[in-house]
């Protein structure tokens, strides 16, 4: 028995009293999402019943997520537009043939709703998961740049996210970029795109300056070979604290209307600013340094972002912008007199290229004019010679919503440089820019990721104990296995909020085993795998056995399984992981309610219970969650072959 093929698929349906062909609409996708299978029979009734267009007829078939309120719902005024739900609902419902697929629609307001039918959804869905299994809700030929001729190769995807500045503490903005760009990674390299996740680290600019020259007044080896990172976190704060009083009174100049060129010749100001134009000219020594810190914290930080799992192909930065392609930026920027020269640097008045309905772009500076070069020029540079090095297809920004100019610019500039097709390959995702998370953790603008990631250890650690149950079943005192429940807990919190919501970060609520977080996710997994443990799955399957699993229960969670390629595929869509995780809390939800009774299971209650495993497995690997569980189904955390073999007790 196979699902695999059309051909295959359209047998097994004939089996279920299907007539075949299965009837073809352009948007459906049989073969990847098994709802559509149900979605081409209902608009090939209502083509039959209403005239109009097949599209138009299939589209108005949309998911209510819901099980409850019917599987399918089509939508009356979106098939016949002009017609009146309360006549023709009616009308549909007395001439709607019967089909073994689904039962007869119900009316509710301007919608029929529609049930599938409980005998048929397992003999459909077992198969047709178990064959797919870690495949199961994804489509690789959305990766293909040519889905009509494979040979022609993967498109291309580069992510710029987490991006945390060398200077400085990890704050909670640069956490959701890590967590929210690994999700969009791992979403588009399971749909078959070839991605590279590149860490543009904020290792220039005037933050440099700072600390560069921090360095040299406070700077101690001994103290920095006992903990390099502490260390230049404290000199960096420590010059800061002299400096802001000083950039406060250059603001009070600028703002009187005066000049702060010579307050800014002085003082911190001064050393500031010598020690950056220092490394801008490449002096060896300050270059020197900059490249210390900078690998240190790339070391520092591939060991942290490995306990998130999360991994990058490049780790980038300001500092790693040619010269040469700057200047190339410049002399495009020139040539076709984009670019102002006042007040000894360099900027573009975009308020005079502003296109109709367009907000104020305003004045992007491109060289300052102590003739140092911008984060936004770099910005320019680094786009050419990202898209000369990975050919990208697109390019994704995963960074906080208090860029609302800076992104805008890059794109608007792209196109009136005359690079009007890699500007609109560029997309920038954003969020808001923190979870409370300072409120949480103390006081400051930022935290080590690593004490972040303590702080989880610890509060899991206290939640298992409380829960020795659970806590057994997760692995007890694996250290493997906390940490990845600990992780699981902090990736669950901020991935179940959207991304424009500010929303609470509360560690106890997110360690806690309360239904939607990340442990109660771990949890269910485990008791799956524990179930699972003594037996073997079958597709081998009897009348009788079915019987089991066509009680409202388990229906019900079949009927959330069969959603799951249409949940990822809208993820895809949106790149929100909200829905993901809400979904998985509801199949959890569901599953809860089937295993209320200690019993042995049937062969095909296995089987259900095989299929919301590799559901829940194949779900928490799009998010970045590694299952934990100290069990193993059929020798691996997936249950790899279908044994047509009767179950042992």
């Amino acid at each position: 028995m196979t699902t695999l093929t059309i051909t295959d698929l359209e047998a097994l349906l004939a089996r279920l009293g299907l007539k075949v062909p299965i009837p073809s609409f352009e948007a459906a996708d049989v073969l990847n999402k098994p709802l559509d299978i149900s979605r081409c029979y209902v608009a090939a009734i209502l083509c039959s019943l209403v005239d109009g267009d097949p599209k138009k007829a299939y589209t108005s078939i949309l998911s209510p997520g819901d099980p409850f309120n019917g599987d399918l719902a089509v939508v009356l005024p979106k098939l016949k537009p002009g017609s009146k739900a309360e006549v023709l609902g009616p009308d549909l419902m007395t001439r709607f043939p019967e089909c073994s697929l689904f039962n007869l629609p119900f009316a509710d307001g301007v919608q029929l709703r529609i049930m599938l039918n409980s005998q048929a959804l397992p003999r459909l869905l077992f198969p047709y998961i178990q064959e797919r299994k870690e495949t199961y809700g994804l489509d690789v030929t959305l990766g293909l740049r040519d889905v009509a001729a494979p040979d022609l190769g993967k498109k291309k995807l580069v992510v710029d996210f987490s991006s945390p500045n060398i200077t400085s503490e990890f704050q909670g903005k640069h956490l959701r970029s890590t967590i929210i760009g690994s999700f969009i990674s791992n979403l588009h390299e399971s749909m078959g795109w070839d991605v590279s996740k590149i860490n543009y680290l904020g290792d220039w600019g005037m933050p440099i300056g700072l600390l560069g020259a921090g360095w040299e007044r406070y700077g101690s080896e001994e103290q920095f070979a006992a903990d390099p990172i502490a260390h230049l976190l404290e000199v960096y704060h420590k010059f800061n604290k002299e400096f802001i009083p000083a950039h406060l009174e250059s603001k009070k100049i600028r703002d009187g209307g005066g000049d702060p060129a010579e307050f800014e010749s002085k003082g911190v100001f001064a050393e500031r600013n010598t020690f950056f134009k220092r490394v801008e000219d490449g002096e060896e020594k300050a270059m020197g340094f900059v490249k210390r810190v900078r690998d240190l914290n790339i070391e520092n930080y591939t060991k942290l972002y490995a306990r998130l799992n999360v991994t990058f192909d490049e780790y980038s930065g300001e500092s790693q912008v040619s010269p040469a392609t700057m200047t190339e930026v410049e002399e495009i920027l020139k040539s076709k007199q984009l670019c102002e020269h006042n007040d000894g640097g360099w900027l573009i008045d975009l308020n005079k290229h502003r296109e109709p309905n367009e907000p104020k772009p305003g004045v992007a500076i491109i060289r300052n004019r102590t003739g140092t070069t911008t984060y936004l020029l770099r910005e320019l540079a680094a786009v050419l010679e990202r898209d000369r090095k990975y050919k990208f297809d697109k390019m994704i920004y995963v960074v906080d919503d208090q860029h609302t100019t800076h992104f805008p610019r890059v794109f608007k500039i792209l196109k009136l440089m005359g690079m009007e097709d890699l500007s609109s390959r560029l997309q920038w995702v954003q969020f808001n820019e923190c979870s409370q998370m300072s409120k949480q953790l103390g006081e400051g603008e930022g935290h080590m990721l690593g004490d972040i990631l303590d702080q989880y250890q610890t509060a899991m650690e206290d939640s298992l104990k409380e829960n020795p149950e659970k806590s057994a079943l997760l692995g007890d005192t694996d250290k493997e296995a906390l940490d990845a429940i600990g992780t699981t807990a902090l990736l669950a919190q901020e991935l179940t909020a959207k991304r424009a919501i500010n929303h609470a970060f509360d560690i106890s609520q997110m360690t806690s085993f309360v239904e939607g977080t990340g442990p109660d996710l771990q949890y269910w997994y485990a008791k799956l795998c524990s179930i699972l443990d003594p037996y073997s799955t079958t597709l081998d399957l009897t009348d009788e056995d079915y019987s089991s699993v066509e009680r409202d229960k388990q229906s019900n969670l079949l009927r959330y399984l069969i959603q799951y390629p249409d949940i990822i595929r809208t993820a895809y869509t949106s790149l929100e992981s909200a829905g993901v995780m809400a979904y998985l809390s509801t199949v959890t939800a569901q599953l809860s309610a089937c295993l209320g009774e200690e019993t042995a299971p049937t062969p095909a209650q296995v089987m259900l219970y095989e299929a919301t495993r590799i559901v829940l497995e194949n779900g928490m690997k799009v998010l970045g969650i590694t299952p934990a569980t100290k069990l193993r189904v059929n020798g691996t955390h997936l249950a790899h072959e279908v044994e047509k073999i009767n179950l042992a007790d």
